[in-house]
């Protein structure tokens, strides 16, 4: 490992630990705006929650944040920022909001942040040996943890470096889909 991915870490984690302290109060979920049955959102799986744009939070300083599929450090990794989803749309983009209200948040809503971590993964393009951001997990005071990762679950196959979020709310079901929930590096 080289000097230079400590300090990308530690970069890339930083404004991510500004919210180690705070209590999420709010979820918006964004899709792309396909037509969907509202009663039944794609987004909405069994086991977890599968997005093709991301996610926003604010917290209990009104503060906004969020999550979405990026090219930061290769082509799809895990992007985290503050401030309002919004601002990554393109003019006249057809992006669909979802109040997410009942569901596995339910749980985690209130609850302060204690912890955060980034896992990263090696991957080699054309003999270049890169490492991304490709989940990050948020663990609350109640013991709860959920991870946010750059990954699609299709047909119970995860493809890495997708162009689309992933919430999960249990170790179980990322090792289920083979998603890492710890860095590999």
């Amino acid at each position: 490992m080289t000097k230079v991915l400590p300090l990308q870490i530690e970069h890339y984690e930083n404004p991510i630990k500004e919210l180690i302290g705070k209590s999420i109060m709010s979820v918006n979920y964004y899709e792309i705006g396909y037509e969907i049955d509202c009663n039944n959102p794609y987004w909405n799986k069994v086991d977890h929650h599968s997005l093709d744009y991301g996610l926003e939070i604010k917290t209990n300083d009104s503060q906004t944040y969020y999550f979405i599929w990026d090219k930061v450090f290769i082509q799809y990794d895990l992007k985290f920022v503050k401030g309002k989803i919004e601002q990554e749309f393109a003019k006249n983009s057809n992006i669909k909001k979802h109040l997410i209200t009942n569901s596995k948040w339910k749980e985690l809503l209130g609850q302060k942040i204690i912890s955060i971590e980034s896992i990263w993964v090696n991957c080699s393009i054309n003999g270049d040996k890169k490492h991304y951001p490709e989940t990050i997990k948020l663990q609350f005071e109640n013991n709860k943890s959920i991870w946010v990762s750059a990954v699609e679950i299709s047909e119970n196959i995860t493809p890495y470096m997708a162009d689309h979020v992933s919430v999960f709310f249990d170790e179980m079901t990322m090792r289920k889909y083979n998603v890492l929930t710890e860095s590999e590096l």
